[in-house]
């Protein structure tokens, strides 16, 4: 017959085992749910591809306000401001940093001279056109402009809102 000490030596060694067991189990767990974490996790080029979108399609809408000469600041969807949707401080300052002249503010001297440099809304097609006629492109704004000075005649096509 078994002494009382090897009976409880047993058992000791049953928990032992179970705590092991359990702590295997917990592990593999944890693995699997990592592994299913991954799978539902967009992939790198999903990932570029959304952010591609997104970078285009911020830049179509800024291009069109800076046309029609809307401010950030001014853009709302669904009754949403974008500036109340932007949180971060830094992302803020970037579009406070932005200044658009509406298209109908530009100053115009009698004889149809370009008194201030004037924006143009100029298709990609027409680029090379509009650059032998004298425009010139802002890089920062990404937009073409008559520089000041020169006759505003020759770009009445691309002259005013899109």
């Amino acid at each position: 017959m078994a002494t009382r000490q090897e009976i409880q030596a047993k058992l000791a060694a049953i928990d032992q085992r179970k705590a092991d067991a359990l702590k295997a189990l917990q592990t593999k767990r944890a693995k699997l749910k990592a592994q299913l974490a991954q799978l539902d996790r967009p992939t790198k080029s999903q990932r570029r591809l959304d952010a591609r979108r997104k970078i285009l399609l911020g830049a179509f809408v800024l291009e069109q306000m800076q046309h029609a000469g809307i401010e950030p600041s001014g853009l709302t969807f669904q009754g949403k401001r974008f500036f109340d949707w932007l949180v971060r401080p830094n992302d803020l300052d970037v579009f406070e940093a932005l200044t658009v002249e509406p298209p109908s503010s530009q100053a115009l001297s009698p004889a149809g001279i370009a008194a201030t440099d004037t924006p143009l809304n100029v298709p990609f097609a027409d680029k090379d056109h509009a650059k032998s006629l004298g425009a010139h492109w802002h890089a920062e704004r990404k937009l073409w402009f008559v520089p000041k000075g020169l006759e505003l005649a020759p770009f009445s096509p691309w002259l005013g809102p899109s």
